[in-house]
This record gives structure tokens, sequence and C-alpha cells, in this order.
């Protein structure tokens, strides 16, 4: 820019010295005839050329440095979004980690739950409460415990010593849990108080609290709370509700399995179950796709002539194609305005992260590779590893079209709903392309 400017300002002035050189006199005799007139003018000629140089170039000098002045104002802005930008994507990554960790702990318990060897009730409770308060991060108190001939036992807690626990009423009436979730704000206190000796106890300094229950069927076996220091101007967030409510779902399923003698079956109809459910909490737009997906998929298997274990592997991996996304940010799953190319790549991982959690399963890693792949392209324009036409399974490319046809003809706030016939245009438009020919085809007539 700085180059182009001073071209601009040398051209200029040789032009305007040529022109003063070949005109000057004409232009002076046309001013005046008088010789003697003429004469006293030509002899301040040059300081005429001096004055007039100078002030058309202190103009252009102005003119050029007012532009490079803008220029580096736009620079200083990109580079101060850039910035915001960058320190937005590690937020991002950073809260990515955290919940990454998360995942981890559950796999963890996950594992211990399937393994052979004892996992007691204490242990398993003990784990879950810890990894919970890792999620609320308004919590300053927590305790947990099981019950026991139907008397609370504490086993556990963070942020006081387990020994304030011993003036603790262990009447379980006095306690109040759901089976369909968290109760909040419970106003039990005042009664639970009565109870306890030492007023000066960790235990009658919480102002709000979460009450979470695990369930064997309709009895509960134990569970725990988290609490808000009276002192605290933290309140309990309507997301942290609905993280802990997640919490809720999955404990409960995985206490399922845990007591089940069949745990493979178990494992299909109840992890599975409780982790679709604890993903539509967390993806509000979510709610139904995934039976809807494996529905379709079934449909469109059964037309193709699969086997019973393909159509057994196909409804799994449809029901499961999404799970990933537990772990992406809410803020981001659902936000309404367009995703920024940072967020869009943190949504892309979600077919790689289903993948590690569904592989992690002896009953279930045959069908992690079609979660994997379900969002490839018959062109090998999609990802996570860009495979083309056959390189991508069969059952994927059915969960890909089934994906696709209930998303475009469902609700929701960041597009517009498709009619049926709209659908089925975007689906021929795109045979061949992102499309299976074949499974599309096959839909079309199932729908038509």
């Amino acid at each position: 820019m700085k180059s182009k400017e001073s071209l601009k300002i040398v051209i200029y002035y040789t032009l305007f010295s040529f022109l003063w050189i070949f005109f000057s006199d004409k232009l002076l005799f046309i001013l005046t005839q008088d010789l003697s007139l003429l004469h006293l003018l030509g002899n301040f000629k040059g300081i005429f050329f001096i004055l007039l140089t100078a002030f058309f170039l202190f103009k252009m000098i102005k003119q050029s440095y007012s532009k490079i002045e803008n220029l580096n104002e736009q620079l200083q802005k990109t580079i101060l979004e850039s910035q915001n930008n960058q320190n937005l994507y590690m937020e991002k990554n950073l809260e990515l980690n955290k919940v990454n960790n998360i995942i981890d702990d559950y796999m963890s318990i996950f594992l211990k739950m399937l393994s052979p060897i004892e996992y007691k009730d204490e242990l398993f409770i003990s784990e879950v409460f810890r990894m919970a308060f890792k999620v609320a991060k308004e919590s300053d108190l927590g305790s947990a415990y099981i019950i026991e001939d139907g008397k609370v036992k504490f086993i556990d807690t963070i942020g006081f010593p387990i020994e304030d626990l011993r003036t603790m009423p262990t009447d379980i009436s006095l306690y109040k849990f759901s089976k369909d979730g968290v109760v909040s704000n419970i106003n039990n206190e005042s009664e639970i108080l009565k109870e306890i000796t030492n007023k000066n106890s960790s235990l009658t300094q919480a102002k709000e609290s979460l009450y979470i229950g695990i369930f064997k069927n309709d009895k509960i076996i134990g569970g725990f709370n988290l609490d808000i220091n009276i002192n605290s101007s933290k309140h309990y967030s309507h997301e942290t509700i609905n993280k802990i409510t997640e919490i809720h779902h999955l404990s409960n399923g995985f206490y399922k399995i845990k007591k089940s003698s069949d745990y493979k079956v178990m494992l299909q109809n109840d992890i599975v179950q409780s982790f679709i459910t604890a993903l539509e909490f967390h993806d509000h737009y979510t709610k139904g796709h995934s039976e809807s997906v494996a529905s379709y998929s079934v449909q469109i298997g059964k037309s193709l002539n699969l086997d019973e274990k393909q159509l057994d592997d196909l409804y799994w991996a449809a029901v499961m194609h999404d799970i990933g996304k537990i772990i992406i940010p809410s803020e981001i799953l659902n936000k309404k305005d367009k995703l920024s190319d940072s967020e869009y790549k943190i949504i892309k991982e979600h077919s790689q992260i289903g993948y590690e959690i569904v592989s992690q399963s002896d009953s279930l890693k045959e069908i992690s590779e079609y979660i994997l792949y379900h969002h490839e392209r018959w062109d090998g324009k999609g990802y996570p590893k860009g495979l083309k036409e056959n390189e991508i399974p069969l059952l994927s490319q059915i969960i890909s079209v089934a994906d696709s046809w209930h998303a475009m003809t469902s609700q929701r706030v960041y597009k517009k709903q498709l009619t049926k016939e709209e659908a089925i245009d975007e689906l021929l438009k795109n045979r061949g392309t992102q499309f299976s020919p074949v499974v599309v085809d096959v839909f079309i007539k199932l729908i038509v």
C-alpha cells in the first residue's frame, strides 16, 4: 500500500513539473502582456512552483496517510476480532476437555460395572457423586449415602468432614427423592435440621440443594446431594440442573445394568436409552430424532433384504448415531445463528466421539464403525475419513439418508421445515453426490 501511494505521488509530481516547464511561460503571458510585469513574474516563477508543488504534495501525502490510518484501524479491529475468536476457541476447547474428562469418568464406571469383579453400591454412588460435583461448578458442599434397612448411611462428603454427619437424621422419610429427575430447593431442610444437635454443623450452611436418587425399579438404593453455601452469591443455573439430570438418568440406567444377570441385553435396552435420554436433555432438537432415524433405517434395510443380524445392527447404530453430541457444549448444539468455523469443527467431531464411546462396549463395538461413517458422502467429500461410494459401509449409507430425511422434515429453530415433496427433491438433487443412489431410490419408493 505504501509503495503504491509513494509511486502515485512521484508520478503526479513529475507530471506537474513537466507541465510547469512547458506551460508556465504561456500561463504568465495569458495573465499579463506587460513586459516589465511579465519579467518580474518570471523571476518568481520558481518560487511559485515550489509553493504550488508543496501545497499539492501536502494534500496528497495527507490523503495517503489518512487512507493508511483507516486501513490500520481496520487491521487493528481484525486483529482484535481474531484474538477474541481465538480466546473463544480456547475457552470452548477447555470446556470440551472438561466434558471429555467427565466422559472418561463415566467410561471408567462403565468398565467397572461390566467387570466380573464385584463393584459395590457404595463405590458406585461415591464415584457418581464426585463426578456430578465436578459438573455442578456452583457447588460448595455435598454428601453421598446408601439406604440400608430403610435408613440413610452416609458414605462420602465434599466440603466438610464426614464426622459432621454423625448427628444427621437417618430416617429415610425425611428425605425427598424423585425417580424421574433431580429435586431442587426442596423445603424439608427444617425437619432435618431439627434433628441435628450440632447447630454449627456445615449441614446447616446450605442455601440451595440438588437431590439425586439412585433407584432400582421403584426402590431407592442411595443417592447424593449437592449444596451451595449460605454465604455464596451463586445459584444453580438451568444448564447445571439439566446436566445433573443427565447424570441422574445415566446413573439409574447404569445401576440397572450393574444388577442385571444378563448385562449385554440390558446394555442395549437400558444404557442406550439412558444415553439417548441424556442426549435429548443436552440437545433440544434431538427429541425423538434417534428413534425416528432408526425406524426409517430399518424400513430401508428390509427393502434391501438385509438379514436379521444386519437389521439388528442397523437399528442400534441408528439409535446411537448422534451419541457423540453428548459431550459437545450445549450452547453450540442449540445455537440459533450460523455456526462459526471453529464451532462447526467441534460439531464434526461427534461421529468420532460416538465411535470411541460405543467401541468400548463388547456388545456394541460391532456397530461403532457405522456410527463413525454416517456423515461420509458418496462423492468422498464427507467426514471424518473422506470415504466415497461403496468404501462407506452400507449401514452407514442407510443411516445418512434416514438422518437427513428426518432433519429436513422436522421443525428446527435454525432452519425451515421442508414439506415431503421438497425433501424428496433434496434427496434427488443430492443422489450420487451426498447420498448413495441405491439407498435414495429404495427410500423414495417407501415414502411415495
